[in-house]
């Protein structure tokens, strides 16, 4: 690899051992995938765990070189976790480990946004920048609809960027390599203007599964699409498959055309979706054989301020059955907002809890007090997760779940 005099001090260990560490693994990344370069990268996102290792490479370290926020932690170590219903030895335990490792990361200069979605936080890409993200969802979500360049970076990865201020130059980084190579043709005969975000969700699931790992183009969405629905669209492709780029034709800044999309070369593979495909996609995503509800959460990815609005509107004056948790999960900033705007003080009194810092798309249930086995969301990608632990889902659109949080049982 092809290295400035600046990366090999760094290589050198003159800008000591953490940073030593983090280049010579962004090296061995590197060439891994073929990169003669590292570039600058303009973004980072990052974990605070394992504390060990984050320890290990901030050794020496002063400051990072870059902007970079950190990711969602443990349910347990969250303000909320025995609200939650978690045991409190798990949440005392959880809490010490995180925070010695918030206030290691907070004095190297990382912004403890603590959500999977730091767009909502200030962390936003702008088009042709450079990201190192790990969170399958936030870096499909750069990509596809604010016009960065990054890969489906692992923790470490980007722990190491944001020591350094350096990437590979590689993959998805690189303009030739960001193409589609899958087209989906939405069917003129969806009503797509009538799609809720568990229709898109389900879009989504089911595309991610026939991408793979190539780029997506997707043709035919309406003009305007707001975000919440892109969001819910992209989101669950990483899950069903390994999607890291999916072009919106119209909205993507980078495809404004098929053509363009495609780089003018014909699909790979061409998908056509239409009322089956879209069954298919629910299908494989509401598990549940029976009405049952226990849990209904929603926020993965992350709740925008207006998604806990439509929520709060909704149960304005109700009250949850008393035997089902309701659960929403945000980032702080966003909590902050919900707050003045009187959403949380609605959701608290109907019972619900509105949770920040945390994933509920992994959320420990072996670790609750009581069991539970049925959950609803309008999660496609929790869904998927959260199914394969052994819960039992039901998926459907927020006024579905808000429906089964009210009454207690599904499709009532």
């Amino acid at each position: 690899m092809n290295l400035s005099d600046e990366q090999k001090r760094m290589l050198d260990g003159e800008y000591g051992k953490g940073a030593q560490k983090a280049l010579t693994m962004l090296i061995k990344y590197g060439e891994a995938f073929g990169a003669e370069r590292l570039v600058k990268v303009d973004t980072c996102h990052a974990g605070s765990s394992p504390l060990p290792f984050v320890k290990e490479m901030l050794e020496g370290v002063g400051q990072v070189r870059t902007l970079t926020t950190l990711h969602a932690g443990s349910a347990g170590a969250s303000h909320y976790g025995q609200a939650l219903g978690l045991r409190e030895s798990y949440c005392r335990q959880e809490t010490a480990v995180q925070e010695e490792a918030i206030r290691l990361c907070v004095n190297k200069g990382f912004i403890p946004t603590m959500s999977c979605a730091p767009y909502l936080a200030g962390n936003v890409v702008r088009p042709g920048s450079t990201f190192s993200w790990p969170g399958s969802s936030g870096a499909l979500i750069s990509n596809s609809l604010f016009g960065g360049r990054g890969n489906r970076d692992a923790f470490p990865a980007s722990l190491a960027s944001s020591i350094t201020g350096f990437t590979p130059d590689m993959l998805l980084l690189r303009k030739e390599n960001r193409m589609a190579q899958v087209l989906v043709h939405a069917n003129s005969d969806l009503n797509l203007l009538d799609f809720n975000e568990a229709d898109y969700g389900a879009m989504g699931y089911y595309i991610g599964a026939i991408g793979g790992m190539k780029n997506v183009a997707v043709a035919g969405l309406p003009k305007g699409l707001p975000f919440e629905k892109l969001k819910a669209l992209l989101s669950p492709m990483p899950v069903s498959g390994a999607t890291t780029l999916c072009h919106i034709v119209g909205t993507t800044p980078e495809a404004p055309t098929v053509d363009e999309a495609l780089g003018n070369r014909r699909p790979q593979v061409v998908v056509e979706f239409g009322n089956r495909e879209l069954r298919q996609g629910w299908e494989s995503l509401h598990t549940a054989k029976t009405a049952d509800v226990e849990v209904v959460f929603f926020g993965c990815p992350h709740l925008t301020i207006s998604e806990i609005g439509l929520i709060a509107s909704r149960l304005e004056g109700k009250r949850k059955a008393d035997h089902v948790r309701l659960w929403l999960s945000t980032a702080g900033t966003v909590r902050t907002l919900a707050e003045r705007m009187g959403y949380v003080d609605t959701i608290e009194a109907a019972g619900g809890i509105v949770v920040t810092d945390t994933c509920i798309m992994g959320f420990p249930y072996d670790r609750l007090n009581d069991a539970v086995k049925t959950a609803a969301t309008n999660s496609a990608r929790a869904a998927s997760y959260q199914a394969r632990r052994g819960i039992a889902i039901q998926y459907g659109s927020f006024e579905q779940c808000i429906g089964a949080a009210l009454s207690g049982r599904w499709g009532r």
